[in-house]
């Protein structure tokens, strides 16, 4: 999961604010493009220990933290949210480092705002423009330097803590026995499904409740409709394709592809001078004799070419379709087959050696180029049949279509707006669909859904929303006093298993040996209860999200007596070293 991910799934627990103060909160100098953008909120309702956060300074955050998401990304309030967060930390640790009595110099700050590249013209700080971003902000000069120096407190105390922090080396191991430690467990699991389903509910409360909630049970809009579905596929079995058309349709790809896959590497070798071109032929010289004693070419190019945006890759120059490189070299690429190397080439100021390293030939089959010519002509037909339609039976109806140009009309059984068919649904028709209010007497269409499909369709029946009688609702209803009556139930069957669980009289649980944190056997909540309760109160309740309850009973705890390697024992260490900074800075951050 990404950080980015992390903080806004994390956004309401109590470590939040501390991810987001030490990932999100920026210094002064990432202000500069989130100055101008009106989609802030009007207001800053903040206030840090009796501290008013100024309109300015929550302007300038919830714009910057904006900027990290793209507009489709997250709602305003959670971008609210977020630069709350991020406000809210960066003061505390920035009291927190002024009740420490750090501080920070007027130069380093106005130092600071100097090197501002928000603030400069033409790489000059510009006063004037320095002064209405000022003034747009609703901030004074001071007002402002102490929200640069209060940015860099907070982030040299962040730093100051995390890099303090240590874990001994038997700390280390202790974790990591820890993370290794097997346990073992019984547990009796309640269901609140299956105590739901065994609920009898009386037909006095399942009248009762239709009576007080008729509300919820709506039988939605529904229709159905007609509809011809098109594309190239339809026309694809009546076409024909000759032995003639593909063997054409090969001779033209085969033309129209030569050299269009052909990779190129090179050695360059510029010159400036004719005496120093005469040199720079020699080497040429040279390295086609190395070449021809088997040098490898990438080495010979990291030794000679000056080429230096190729030579780091081989001298690599991409692929050509006979057009993209000067004339001297096409002519030689379209004699050269794949490892073949060209003779020297001399251009005005430089010499190469070329070598061809992919050249891929056109490997279609006869079935794939008949697919291709079929698709062609289906696509002709398709584009031909739209333009008549279009043309020529805008007003009509389906009936009068499918006749005279052979379609072939369907039609679907009612539906809401929750089922809508799979066939219609690519087309993003729901909000046309359920606005009709009657049967159609002309089709709607063509429309497409981007993927090359149209659909043509009329509206052939139309269902308004209705009440459910008592007996159409009366599954329903029973489902939710059962689930309510369960959730009581629930509770006195959990009092009667706690008991036998703390008795030990556990010969109708279920038992798990030596299990471990990261096992898929169990619940995560529950497996997070099961390593934090020792054997001295082994008892424990997991209630899951989903209303279930397991009475769990931890019978062994097993340690890991192995020895752990260097390696793991350092990440151990900085796991530790980071736990221990966070949970320092969480100790005045919390509240």
């Amino acid at each position: 999961m990404s950080a980015l991910q992390s903080i806004r799934k994390g956004l309401s627990s109590s470590s939040s604010s501390i991810i987001v103060a030490i990932l999100i909160f920026g210094l002064v100098a990432t202000f500069g493009g989130f100055l101008t953008d009106p989609s802030a909120p009007a207001n800053s309702p903040l206030s840090v220990n009796g501290k008013k956060i100024s309109f300015g300074e929550f302007n300038l955050e919830f714009n910057r933290i904006a900027s990290l998401f793209s507009e489709s990304e997250v709602s305003e309030e959670v971008i609210t949210d977020i630069a709350k967060n991020s406000i809210v930390s960066k003061e505390l640790l920035y009291q927190k480092a002024s009740d420490l009595r750090m501080n920070l110099s007027e130069e380093f700050i106005n130092n600071a705002i100097a090197k501002d590249i928000s603030f400069h013209t033409d790489g000059e700080f510009d006063t004037a423009l320095f002064s209405g971003y000022m003034a747009r902000l609703g901030l004074s000069v001071n007002d402002y330097r102490e929200l640069v120096k209060s940015k860099y407190l907070a982030n040299i105390l962040s730093d100051f803590i995390s890099k303090s922090e240590f874990s001994l080396e038997s700390s280390a191991l202790s974790y990591i026995r820890a993370m290794n430690q097997q346990r073992s467990l019984s547990f009796y699991k309640l269901d609140l499904d299956k105590i739901a389903g065994n609920e009898k509910i009386p037909d006095s409360d399942i009248l009762n409740f239709y009576q007080q909630n008729q509300f919820r049970f709506i039988e939605p809009k529904k229709v159905s409709v007609r509809y011809v579905y098109l594309n190239n596929d339809v026309f694809k079995e009546s076409l024909i394709v000759s032995k003639e058309e593909i063997t054409q349709e090969r001779n033209l790809l085969e033309e129209s592809r030569q050299d269009s896959q052909t990779r190129v590497s090179h050695i360059q070798l510029s010159f400036s001078s004719e005496e120093e071109k005469i040199e720079k032929l020699n080497i040429a010289d040279s390295i086609l004799e190395q070449l021809s004693n088997s040098k490898a070419f990438e080495d010979l190019v990291l030794e000679y070419s000056d080429d230096f945006g190729s030579n780091n890759l081989g001298g690599d120059l991409g692929f050509t379709d006979g057009t993209v490189f000067p004339d001297e070299f096409e002519r030689e690429i379209r004699n050269l087959k794949v490892d073949e190397l060209s003779n020297v080439i001399e251009m005005s100021s430089s010499l190469h050696i070329l070598k061809i390293t992919e050249k891929n030939e056109l490997l279609l089959t006869d079935s794939e180029i008949k697919d291709l010519i079929l698709f062609e002509k289906s696509q002709l037909k398709l584009d031909t049949l739209l333009s008549t339609i279009e043309d020529s039976y805008i007003s009509s109806n389906l009936n009068l279509v499918s006749s005279d140009l052979d379609l072939k009309i369907k039609e679907t059984d009612l539906f809401n707006q929750s089922n809508i068919p799979e066939r219609l649904f690519s087309f993003d028709l729901s909000e046309d669909l359920f606005s009709q209010t009657e049967i159609s007497n002309e089709f709607f269409g063509p429309f497409e859904d981007g993927n090359g499909n149209f659909i043509l369709y009329e509206v052939s029946e139309v269902k308004d929303e209705t009440l459910l009688s008592l007996s159409e609702s009366e599954p329903e209803i029973i489902e939710i006093l059962q689930k309510e009556q369960a959730q009581i139930t629930i509770l006195d069957e959990l009092k009667i298993f706690e008991q036998k669980a703390k008795e030990n009289k556990i010969s109708d649980f279920n038992s798990y040996n030596l299990i471990k944190r990261d096992s898929s056997l169990l619940p995560d909540n529950l497996l997070r209860d099961l390593f934090t309760v020792t054997l001295d109160n082994p008892v424990f309740v997991s209630s899951q999200d989903n209303g279930d309850i397991y009475i769990v009973r931890l019978t062994k705890i097993k340690n890991s007596t192995n020895l752990a390697k260097k390696e793991e024992r350092a990440a151990a260490k900085s796991s530790l070293k980071s736990l221990n900074a966070r949970s320092y800075i969480e100790t005045f951050l919390k509240n």
